[in-house]
């Protein structure tokens, strides 16, 4: 169900845009880190990929839980982003970690996207 009578914020759009791109790399990254036996890892970043796809969508059509599936999730991504960071990945941690704050802060600063979502 879209929800018609709401204008989607400017920032949620953007948001959804790099989730979605987000998304599709933490697709590649999952399948190429099972591809280099690096298991619980890949797997983590494989149904992250998968989630931010799925709720990029949400956020794109305004849908009331994509709010809070955007919070959920972009905590998973920091607690992924320090596991990856541990891991040796320091620049995929860092940056995993960096855009998920800037997105929390943003979803819960602006009026806008409160209003937007009706929560």
């Amino acid at each position: 169900m879209l929800n018609v009578g709401r204008s989607r914020p400017l920032g949620i759009t953007i948001i959804a845009i790099i989730m979605a791109i987000l998304g599709i790399l933490g697709i590649i990254g999952g399948i190429g880190l099972l591809s280099a036996h690096v298991g619980a890892l890949g797997i983590i970043t494989l149904i992250l990929g998968v989630l931010e796809l799925v709720i990029a969508w949400g956020l794109w059509t305004l849908q009331t839980w994509a709010f809070w599936a955007t919070v959920i999730l972009e905590i998973l991504v920091i607690l992924n982003g320090i596991f990856a960071f541990a891991s040796s990945s320091i620049s995929t941690g860092v940056v995993a970690i960096v855009v998920a704050v800037i997105i929390l802060v943003y979803m819960f600063v602006d009026r806008n996207v409160r209003a937007a979502f009706r929560t």
